[in-house]
This record gives C-alpha cells, sequence and structure tokens, in this order.
C-alpha cells in the first residue's frame, strides 16, 4: 500500500479520538516544549502583544513565541550583567563595608542596565 500522509502526519502531530472521530491534538501545551522565561521575556511578550500583535500571532502560530521570547529574556540578562559589572567597576563604594552601601550602587546599576535594556531590548521589534 501506497499510503500519502498530511501534513499534520509528516510534522509528527498526535491525534486524539472523539467520538469515532480523530481529532489532531494541537494544543499550545502539546507543540511547544516548556521553556523558562524571565521578567524582560514575558515584558517583551506583553509589548509585541501589544504594540505588533501581527508579529505575535505570527510567533505564536507556528510555536515560536516561547523560543523567541527565552531569547530575549537571555540576551536582557545579558546585558544586565554586563552593564551592572561595568558600573560598579567604575563607581567604588567609599565605605566597602558598608552593605546599604554596596546595596545601593547595585540598585543604582541595575536602574541604569534596566533603561538601557527597556530601550534596546524589551520594547523592540525582535
Amino acid at each position: 500500500m501506497n499510503e500519502k500522509k498530511s501534513l499534520f502526519d509528516s510534522m509528527g502531530v498526535r491525534y486524539e479520538e472523539r467520538e469515532g472521530l480523530f481529532y489532531p491534538v494541537i494544543a499550545e501545551a502539546e507543540i511547544q516544549e516548556q521553556v523558562h522565561v524571565g521578567k524582560y521575556g514575558h515584558l517583551w511578550m506583553n509589548f509585541m502583544k501589544e504594540n505588533h500583535p501581527e508579529r505575535y500571532r505570527h510567533l505564536l502560530r507556528f510555536g515560536k513565541l516561547m523560543a523567541k521570547t527565552a531569547e530575549v529574556d537571555g540576551e536582557a540578562y545579558q546585558l544586565l550583567d554586563s552593564i551592572t559589572e561595568k558600573y560598579l567597576k567604575s563607581h567604588s563604594p567609599k565605605d566597602s563595608s558598608s552593605t546599604m552601601e554596596m546595596w545601593r550602587l547595585r540598585e543604582e546599576a541595575k536602574r541604569i542596565a534596566e533603561e538601557v535594556i527597556f530601550q534596546d531590548i524589551v520594547n523592540q521589534f525582535h
């Protein structure tokens, strides 16, 4: 027998039988692998949903939304670490044993880094 595969079969989509009929299982949770998405990834996803709904739906429809969101989140955290490290190197504390001063410097570095992250990564079309 020469059986032709459907598009769903060739993509590896599973079928579920309900009342004698077979339906493809196309739920988002079934298609996409579990990907960790952090703060900046979620912010980017919301930005895309509100400002570029056609791109958001395209990524969602083809199962690439979570991977792209994780990529954006990873890029944002790398930039956060880089900017924070540079800031702390150039702004040494007056009293390095002061926990509050160290906390203040780190928070200041984080605020500066987040401004760049929001402008260059989160609020951008990817």
